[in-house]
């Protein structure tokens, strides 16, 4: 992620102001610019390492996708006139009256919801 050189030419200002931006804080004395340093080379293995050992965000594995297979098969397929209301509903035209109003959000959100497992989906089942 940063080189050594890179971050050689910074401050101790700037390799802290960088650690604030991601979230990262020094491993040992904070009024050190080898420590910030040090954070700033490592956090990218470090946090690879801990992904492949099964800590913090982790790949769900094969029967947590086919979980999201089940559910994305679920919401069924829309019917020609339901298409139809969502194209109207992602262009932001509101055509029904209040009370429908909200049953229109509603099957928006529904196909959203389907397009964003799909896309779970896809991008699980990539690795």
């Amino acid at each position: 992620m940063f080189t050594r050189i890179e971050l050689e030419t910074k401050s101790l200002l700037e390799l802290v102001a960088l650690c604030n931006r991601y979230g990262l804080k020094a491993y040992s004395d904070p009024n050190l610019r080898s420590s910030w340093a040090t954070v700033l080379l490592s956090f990218s293995n470090i946090a690879l390492s801990q992904m492949q050992q099964g800590v913090g965000l982790k790949h769900p594995g094969r029967d947590a996708i086919e979980s999201l297979i089940v559910a994305y098969d679920a919401f069924g397929l829309p019917t020609r006139e339901q298409s139809a209301l969502i194209k109207v509903s992602v262009e932001e035209r509101r055509i029904m009256p209040l009370p429908y109003r909200i049953e229109q959000q509603r099957i928006l959100a529904l196909y959203q919801a389907k397009l964003n497992l799909d896309k779970a989906i896809s991008l699980l089942s990539s690795f």
